[in-house]
């Protein structure tokens, strides 16, 4: 019998909060009465956090607003259970075995069949495919829960990397652009499989000749019997291109597709971006997937001048040299598992019309959802995508042991898998500033190469699953994780992290004007937000002065105040006109740094591959932060600075 899916997502669902444990035990030893729920079932939208379903319910305040995050960290501290029921006749009655597949259940938990526990989940960044056995197929009505453990204790952004397990987006323990919110809940497309299905697609991968012309398609099916005969179509705006079959084997099949001529996908500020459907069906029986795909030919090339030890850091794509410039993508929001597609298209358009050609998804997040790809593919913004593991402050290091790198493995497979169709993928890295010292394994400086166990693992996987892209240890990456002025003209700095602040505006053009930096994937300057973003979002908090004495901007973002800059120019001023001028005066620094920065490494070009900022937008209401973005999707003033660097930029020329 052919497999039936039937999706969850649209279906009605309840939410209800529990004690942790008490759903599981049923009725109280004491008094011998049914126990129940101390968060009474209220309707729930799923893909959706626990978080926002509470806000909706009335539960919580805005997190966004004032110190309201700190009034939201209970929700932690109980079991959550997302339930829904089934009339019956409403599924399938063959008796089938039925499969529960997730693409996002953050983080671990138990599911219930007739409130009844049959599995069990761990792991917010891989997909999720559980065993639920038959109970569901036989026609009546049944239930289903989806019951969430307590968070596990992560480390926020001070810690030791070393000792990472959870593998949970980190962010969300607080970061210095964020404080503590730690979403639980599901993330993306719920659904049931009733039996198997009869071959499945692992992969497809595209690719660009070095004719600019030919294009090819790698494709992995898994076939689970014997017999079966694939069809892969290939279109264009409706137009088909190819249509081929091939017999397929129990087990992995590779196959390979020519396409003789085919239109080259250009990074944003080069040329069009044309995209291709690709169909994947079983002859005689129904689609297996559909993926849409872009050819380009990535080349990489030996900066100017650089170091004979050093990593290619010019990017060549279909046979002309690209300047890579953007800014580094932190998540949109706080509550990741909720966010919607116009909140995507809003910053990668303003991304794209900045003249960004490429973003890295930063290491300390998660795989960024298909919808970002997607539109990335659209605009033609490369993706460099982060596998999720980041620095700590104390320890840096990458984990060792087997146990954690065997579940990195898994989770960068997956990664990989889901996102290398996309002609927006331009490479994959380890993480975040995975570095030791010299020496140590602990402490700053030195960042990890390919030889660690765990960025070797990685390694091995992209290789095996995507070829054709490009593997980096970590960002940065060479000799130094920072670049120092002491050591200018050394050869010691390939791609490099910082600086994120400065004193006085002279002594940031003569750091920038000796830079012999091969690639500045992250450089930053803190900016304040819009007066009226301040004021939107401050609660019942008094955005004056903008001090370390005030509790709204310690809550925010302690990192980066500016009150010692400019507090000789603020002092004496009344609130209203202090900090109208507070913002003028912080966003006019940062506009003038960043330019400065962009400028410097364009003009270098091509002895100077890319530079990208840090950071781009914010996901959370700080008043002052190193975003060029403010959560409101305001541009601040460095955006349109940097927008006029990036929109000169020497391969448009």
């Amino acid at each position: 019998m052919p497999m039936t899916r039937i999706s969850l997502t649209d279906k009605s669902w309840q939410l209800c909060g529990w004690r942790p444990y008490s759903w599981q035990i049923g009725r109280s030893m004491e008094l011998g009465m049914t126990l129940r729920c101390d968060i009474a079932p209220m309707p729930a939208v799923i893909p959706g956090s626990v978080q926002v379903n509470l806000l909706a319910a009335g539960w919580l305040k805005d997190w966004n607003h004032g110190l309201n995050s700190l009034s939201v960290e209970w929700v932690e501290n109980r079991h959550w259970e997302f339930f829904t029921r089934f009339e019956a006749g409403q599924l399938p009655a063959g008796g089938e075995s039925v499969t529960l597949c997730a693409g996002c259940l953050d983080h671990s938990g138990w599911i219930l069949v007739d409130e009844q526990k049959v599995a069990t989940f761990c792991g917010a960044l891989k997909r999720q495919r559980i065993d639920l056995g038959t109970a569901l197929s036989d026609g009546n009505a049944h239930s289903i829960g989806i019951v969430f453990d307590c968070p596990p204790d992560e480390q926020g952004q001070i810690g030791f990397t070393s000792r990472s397990r959870h593998f949970k987006p980190r962010y969300n323990y607080s970061w210095d652009f964020c404080p503590r919110f730690v979403p639980i809940g599901i993330g993306d497309d719920l659904w049931l499989e009733f039996g198997q299905p009869a071959a499945e697609l692992i992969r497809i991968t595209p690719r660009l000749l070095a004719d600019f012309s030919t294009g090819e398609l790698s494709a992995v099916i898994n076939a689970r019997c014997d017999g079966q005969t694939a069809r892969v179509r290939v279109l264009k705006d409706g137009v088909e291109l190819l249509n081929e079959t091939r017999e397929l084997t129990p087990g992995e099949n590779a196959l390979g597709l020519t396409l003789p001529s085919v239109e080259a996908w250009w990074p944003n500020g080069m040329g069009e971006h044309p995209l291709y459907d690709v169909s994947v069906s079983l002859v005689d029986g129904a689609e297996i997937a559909r993926r849409r795909v872009g050819f380009k030919h990535v080349a990489w090339e030996t900066c100017e001048g650089a170091p004979a030890d050093a990593l290619p850091w010019i990017c060549v794509v279909n046979g002309r040299r690209l300047f890579l410039q953007g800014v580094n993508w932190t998540p949109l929001r706080l509550d990741y598992l909720s966010v919607t597609a116009d909140q995507y298209r809003q910053r990668l358009d303003l991304y794209r019309d900045m003249g960004c050609n490429v973003l890295r998804v930063w290491g300390g997040a998660f795989l960024e959802r298909e919808v970002f790809y997607n539109f990335c593919d659209e605009a033609g913004l490369l993706v460099w995508q982060e596998f999720p593991l980041s620095s700590s402050g104390i320890d840096n290091y990458p984990p060792e042991d087997p146990a954690a790198i065997a579940e990195l493995t898994v989770i960068a497979r997956d990664y990989v898998r889901r996102r290398c169709h996309h002609a927006s993928r331009l490479l994959w890295c380890g993480g975040n500033e995975l570095q030791h010292a010299e020496g140590r394994k602990d402490g700053v400086g030195i960042p990890v190469t390919l030889e660690h166990p765990c960025m070797a693992a990685f390694a091995e996987v992209v290789a095996a699953e995507d070829p054709d892209a490009r593997c980096l240890p970590t960002s940065s990456s060479g000799p130094r994780f920072m670049a120092f002025e002491s050591n200018y003209g050394k050869g010691q700095h390939h791609d490099v992290h910082g600086p994120w602040n400065l004193e006085k505006l002279d002594e940031w053009k003569r750091y920038w004007a000796g830079d012999d930096a091969l690639l500045r994937s992250e450089t930053g300057m803190p900016g304040a937000a819009s007066l009226e973003c301040i004021e939107r979002y401050r609660g019942e908090e008094s955005p004056w002065p903008p001090a370390h004495d005030n509790r709204y901007y310690m809550h925010a973002c302690s990192w980066w105040l500016q009150w010692n800059k400019f507090s000789h120019e603020l002092e004496g001023m009344e609130p209203d006109a202090g900090l109208k001028r507070y913002v003028e005066l912080s966003q006019t620094l940062q506009a003038e740094a960043l330019t400065v920065a962009a400028t410097t490494c364009r003009d270098r070009f091509p002895r100077c591959g890319g530079i990208l900022l840090w950071m781009g937008h914010d996901m959370f209401p700080c008043p002052s932060n190193t975003s060029i973005i403010d959560f409101d999707a305001t541009p601040k003033l460095a955006y349109h600075a940097v927008k006029d660097v990036y929109l000169n930029a020497p391969h448009l020329s």
